[in-house]
């Protein structure tokens, strides 16, 4: 004969599933990350605003009518809308007045991969196409009255949330690059990076194992997915037991820069290394033993080894007074900054357009392309450094400083800043390197 549970007994078990219940639906549950891992910080992020041309029952920006059925159509290699259409078994004639009602041509600018949707009504007529350019752009040409159809762009806003990153310098991420692809940095995000602290750490040069970093910078995310990266928020490098901030401010007259916490600028008026992501082969040296002619010829340089062809940036503002060759320093340019700065380029494989006798360059213009030519054993720059007439080592020469905050903005500044401190300096607590512990920011 079977038991049956006692009524009592039956609620107390249904109380405890339907707890469990709950619990298992809305406790959220917890991930452990390795240490250089992606932190949700607590700074304020940007409520997503709707959808431009999108109602209430928008789906990724794009309105959703009862009794449409759309069919996804992948955009296969060599692939444009006529073939697609042919494919679908759509007229050339509908497919003419849909060109039509498209704007700025964006039906002809199609890439392997995309994904196309063709509308249709209950009575299997087209009513529209849907291409999604990205994750926060759609468009879509619907038909309007008869054979018209008519074009609009749906545009997603993104919600902008702070990202933190941290990595140290190891035997195997031995450079910056290795390191931040190892957090899973984008090399958009990587070059930012290297191009904020370029003025005062040399990335082929100073670099040593147990250096580390932390960046903090905008994630923009729809749907709780992240699209792509922001900007650059804040970040600290701590390199050869010497630390470096940076932080990002937009002064109320629209100026954007990036400055220590003192609001000294980062950027100076030459950066250390003219070709990212080398390394230096042969250094400042005035008795070196010269590898081809073997014998003792100075070098006043640096050489940056690097694969031919990468580009060679220019130091600083200044005018080309010569872009030439000879044969010793093969191709080469000679640049011209004010009355007391010079800077040479040896050994080029090429030179950038428009680069010639006369032109102007800005700050980390591409110039010119590695090579091997003149009296070179392989592909590299070798990069000199002249005040008034006279070489200097590029590694240790004293460069002058950008334009600091203005003081009317420094309460600004320090205002906006403050909470990006606060967050690098949490995490820097994490690694036991807290930033009041630091030495000052700029010296060696």
């Amino acid at each position: 004969m079977r038991r049956l549970i006692p009524s009592l007994h039956l609620k107390t078990i249904l109380a405890l599933s339907f707890i469990a219940l709950l619990i298992a639906v809305f406790l959220p549950g917890r991930s452990v990350e390795s240490t250089n891992t992606v932190l949700t910080l607590d700074l304020p992020a940007s409520e997503t605003p709707k959808a431009s041309g999108s109602d209430e029952n928008a789906v990724n920006g794009t309105p959703v009518t009862s009794g449409e059925n759309w069919h996804p159509e992948t955009v296969q290699e060599g692939d444009n809308l006529s073939l697609i259409f042919k494919r679908a078994g759509i007229s050339a004639t509908t497919l003419h007045h849909i060109l039509e009602a498209a704007r700025d041509n964006d039906l002809k600018r199609l890439d392997p991969g995309q994904v196309i949707e063709l509308g249709y009504d209950q009575n299997n007529q087209l009513i529209g196409i849907r291409l999604r350019r990205d994750a926060l752009t759609t468009v879509e040409i619907l038909r309007a009255v008869g054979d018209r159809f008519e074009s609009s762009i749906h545009r997603v806003e993104p919600t902008i949330k702070p990202i933190v990153k941290f990595a140290t310098i190891t035997k195997t991420n031995s450079s910056l690059y290795l390191s931040g692809q190892s957090i899973a940095m984008s090399d958009r995000l990587i070059m930012e990076m290297a191009a904020l602290f370029q003025w005062d750490i040399s990335f082929a040069l100073d670099l040593r194992e147990g250096d580390h970093f932390v960046v903090l910078y905008e994630g923009l995310y729809v749907d709780d997915s992240l699209i792509r990266e922001g900007e650059i928020l804040a970040a600290h490098f701590t390199n050869m037991g010497q630390s470096f901030d940076a932080y990002r401010y937009k002064d109320p007259s629209g100026k954007v820069g990036y400055f220590n916490q003192a609001g000294v600028s980062l950027k100076k008026a030459f950066i250390r290394d003219p070709v990212h992501f080398s390394y230096v082969s042969s250094s400042f040296n005035l008795n070196r033993m010269h590898p081809i002619h073997k014998r003792k010829m100075p070098h006043r340089g640096i050489d940056y080894a690097a694969a031919r062809g990468t580009p060679v940036l220019a130091a600083g503002d200044g005018k080309v007074i010569s872009a030439t060759r000879n044969e010793a320093s093969g191709k080469f340019i000679v640049l011209q900054h004010g009355e007391q700065y010079t800077t040479k380029y040896l050994h080029l494989s090429n030179f950038a357009k428009d680069i010639k006798r006369g032109a102007s360059v800005k700050q980390g213009q591409i110039i010119g392309y590695v090579g091997s030519t003149g009296w070179a054993t392989g592909p590299h720059l070798h990069y000199e450094f002249l005040v008034s007439g006279s070489h200097r080592n590029p590694r240790t020469v004293t460069l002058p400083d950008a334009d600091p905050v203005a003081r009317i903005y420094m309460d600004d500044f320090k205002r906006a800043t403050e909470p990006l401190h606060t967050q690098l300096q949490m995490q820097l607590a994490l690694i036991d390197t807290p930033i009041s512990s630091k030495k000052p920011q700029g010296t060696r």
